[in-house]
């Protein structure tokens, strides 16, 4: 079977599935060109997490993001938080996730590919982000170009936001790090300041073991960065389907892992967000100050990739 790229509707949208009888990821370029589904096609298994109660509709600059979050995998860019910076007012979650992408290019046959493009105005930059599937391939590779429009330095943050549709047979799995909160007053357990080790915790030794997802009436949440990881991945397994995602990421542009995981503990939802990151830590002023920001020079380009590789769980 070769891989096809077909287009549809979803929720009243335009999207572009793309598919090889292994895996299928459905993409709608005028919602912030979010990936709405991916599904492993063998074990039928559905891996992004959907919002029970906050209908997919288009957002604009001025949204707030927690009010109108329906769900998909998007990207951040070029920031998280809002307010001032560098002499802009940044919006809520950035502005790629508001943007309508064009579709500047799709092709099928031994390779399933969708070329997005779109110009960002906050910050002035030409975007464009590439989703390919090869034939019989259980990965799915997406690429970024970010080229500065700008006529002076500025820095940013790039983020990956893909929220997993998680059951408590559900595991979080990662290489190791040092878990730190984001915000200690936000988690139901993790608010040392100091962190611990996610190898360690997870073995049985001083620290949470975040890997296990409690159920949703436990009303958990956490907000965390996991730091120095020794390998570019993180990602979760169904030992109940026997299906496994693997979301591996560049860490020479990308070095540092967020998860946002809400057990009904934040607005009812259940999920964890797998986010890797280019910043450390959330405030944008504070990441340059230690030289952990994104940055682009007039002209610049900021290029990196990530996949997500669907199997079969150990």
């Amino acid at each position: 079977m070769s891989a096809t790229v077909k287009r549809s509707d979803t929720c009243g949208f335009q999207s572009f599935t793309l598919e090889n009888g292994v895996l299928r990821a459905t993409v709608i370029p005028s919602l912030g060109g979010r990936i709405w589904d991916l599904v492993d096609c063998k074990r039928q298994r559905q891996w992004i997490w959907h919002r029970d109660d906050v209908k997919l509709a288009p957002a604009h600059l001025n949204s707030t993001y927690d009010d109108v979050w329906a769900g998909g995998w998007e990207e951040l860019f070029p920031n998280d938080a809002p307010g001032p910076f560098e002499g802009r007012v940044l919006p809520d979650h950035g502005e790629w996730w508001v943007k309508h992408w064009h579709v500047e290019d799709s092709s099928d046959g031994h390779v399933a590919s969708l070329r997005l493009t779109c110009e960002t105005e906050v910050v002035r930059a030409r975007c464009t982000k590439e989703i390919r599937l090869d034939d019989r391939s259980n990965t799915l590779h997406v690429s970024y170009r970010i080229e500065s429009l700008e006529p002076s330095l500025f820095h940013f943050l790039f983020k990956q936001h893909l929220p997993i549709a998680i059951t408590p047979q559900c595991r979080l799995s990662m290489a190791g790090g040092r878990v730190v909160p984001v915000d200690p007053a936000f988690g139901t357990r993790v608010r040392d300041a100091a962190g611990f080790d996610w190898r360690a915790a997870a073995a049985g030794g001083d620290g949470i073991d975040l890997s296990r997802i409690p159920p949703r009436d436990s009303r958990e949440r956490e907000f965390v960065y996991v730091l120095d990881a020794p390998e570019g991945w993180c990602g979760v397994d169904d030992m109940e389907r026997g299906a496994t995602l693997r979301f591996a990421f560049d860490r020479e542009r990308v070095p540092f892992v967020w998860l946002f995981l809400s057990y009904g503990g934040w607005r009812d939802c259940y999920t964890a967000v797998l986010e890797p990151c280019t910043n450390f830590p959330k405030n944008l002023e504070d990441a340059v100050a230690r030289g952990r920001a994104a940055g682009l020079r007039p002209g610049e380009v900021w290029e990196t990739r990530a996949r997500v590789t669907l199997g079969q769980a150990e």
